[in-house]
């Protein structure tokens, strides 16, 4: 045995009584002869266990129980008063003063022993357990760290208290999807090296999961700058749309910061646009044993993905689904009717402005006046398919102007909602050449058409000229 025992006593008749008992099962010895020295030997050595007489001159054992129970370093150290004073008085103090047991004088060898023995037992459980807590503790914070990359602190903790919640399956609940994309995000790529990229989607992607966290959403996935989050899964919450949309208007608020931060180190200028969808959906833990992912899955999911392709940058669109799950008060700026593909009927979306308490949360403004160019800026244009550029080109002409907006005339009165490519030709009004991508906001359906679009791309010489026409 390597347990050191600290026997205190003032009798050296008692002392070499009980040093010859304890070194025949083998166990380290050290000696006071009173309070005051027991305590400046626990200066020097930490014992495994103390046997402490109570009546000594200078400073008795209850004293020195409780000194050494008021020091933290060493209050965990059991405690054995060794005495003649065996009245329940006298044990009960002694228990409150923080011993774990007492030997009464005359004492019994066998007895001694197997008090000692036990208590260094219940001891050495009792700092293996310690051990195992520290070593579960640094393991669940490393799993909590590990899901807090993906998921709210909230869900993450939820996880791991519940062991069952990380099996794999999955169950059909109503949950609110939202899906966030930078609009023209492909064609700024082309134009940074990929180590500005990354860099790029690192910065925004950083302040996004941490507005997501903040709402308690759960990140499904993250496709290059497309985010997907659920909300109301894996931890249910009535008030899962709300969130959503809350969500939704504070990453649209924070974009501000983004664009703010890339300003400072290059000339890039990020709009986002987000849809939000409330529906039932599957949700669960899906993949093998060796790699698994919490995931939501069903054709509602998909319809908020349809919801967010119809945004504009800087934009928060809801279907009607979720708009009266919400019972918080909204700001509606506008509404539109849109047959998404795959749908089997119409679908109302609501632009969302702002939201009501507890969120309290407002856009600014996106509308700005066009100004009438002084001459007609000649254009050709493609509708967008998808992510595919159509085969058939259309001659139109630009009339007016803001940094964020232009109207398009053309024989072709193209769809609201319908993304539109752009190529402008270097002329005389000044203008350099480049590509613009934008989407409908409203088309008069006339020959020609005039059309309002919303800019979600454009070359950085084209933005430049564009800003200082408007």
């Amino acid at each position: 045995m390597n347990e050191r025992i600290l026997v205190v006593d003032d009798t050296p008749a008692n002392i070499q009584t009980v040093t010859a008992i304890l070194k025949g099962q083998g166990y380290q010895l050290s000696v006071a002869t009173n309070g005051t020295q027991a305590l400046g030997v626990l200066e020097k050595l930490r014992p495994d266990l103390i046997l402490l007489d109570v009546m000594m001159p200078e400073l008795d054992g209850f004293e020195t129980c409780q000194r050494i129970k008021s020091d933290e370093a060493r209050r965990d150290i059991p405690i054995i008063f060794l005495t003649a004073k065996t009245e329940t008085a006298d044990l009960v103090k002694g228990f409150e003063m923080g011993a774990v047991d007492y030997v009464g004088k005359p004492f019994n060898a066998h007895e001694l022993l197997a008090r000692v023995n036990t208590h260094l037992t219940v001891d050495r459980l009792r700092r293996t357990l310690a051990e195992k807590n520290v070593e579960l503790a640094r393991a669940h914070e490393l799993v909590r760290r590990a899901f807090g990359r993906y998921v709210s602190e909230e869900v993450a903790e939820s996880l791991l208290r519940d062991p069952e919640g990380l099996d794999l399956g999955g169950e059909e609940r109503e949950a609110t999807i939202l899906m966030s994309d930078l609009r023209g995000f492909t064609a700024m790529a082309e134009r940074l090296t990929p180590h500005e990229v990354i860099q790029v989607l690192n910065l925004y992607l950083e302040t996004m999961v941490d507005v997501i966290g903040r709402y308690e959403g759960t990140i499904d996935e993250i496709i290059g700058d497309a985010i997907l989050v659920i909300f109301g899964a894996p931890v249910a919450c009535d008030d899962h749309a709300a969130k959503a949309v809350a969500c939704g208007l504070a990453m649209q608020l924070a974009m501000a910061d983004v664009n703010e931060r890339l300003a400072s180190t290059r000339s890039v200028h990020l709009e986002m646009g987000i849809g939000i969808h409330t529906g039932r959906v599957i949700v669960g833990n899906i993949g093998s044993l060796r790699r698994t992912k919490y995931a939501a899955v069903g054709s509602n999911v998909n319809l908020a993905g349809r919801v967010e392709s119809f945004t504009t940058g800087g934009q928060v669109l809801i279907s009607e689904a979720t708009r009266e799950r919400i019972t918080t008060a909204l700001r509606i700026d506008g509404q539109f009717v849109v047959e998404p593909k795959g749908a089997a009927r119409s679908v109302s979306l609501f632009e969302v402005g702002g939201i009501g308490e507890p969120f309290t949360l407002s856009l600014p403004s996106r509308s700005a006046p066009l100004r009438p160019l002084a001459a007609p800026l000649p254009v050709k244009f493609t509708v967008l398919e998808e992510k595919f550029v159509g085969r058939t080109v259309h001659d139109g002409e630009l009339i007016e102007l803001s940094e964020f907006e232009t109207r398009l005339r053309s024989s072709l009165p193209p769809a609201v909602l319908t993304n539109l490519k752009i190529t402008v030709a270097a002329g005389s009004a000044g203008n350099p050449s480049g590509e613009i991508y934008g989407k409908v906001l409203d088309s008069s359906g006339e020959t020609p058409a005039h059309s309002r679009l919303r800019f979600t791309s454009l070359t950085p010489e084209l933005a430049a000229w564009v800003k200082a026409q408007s």
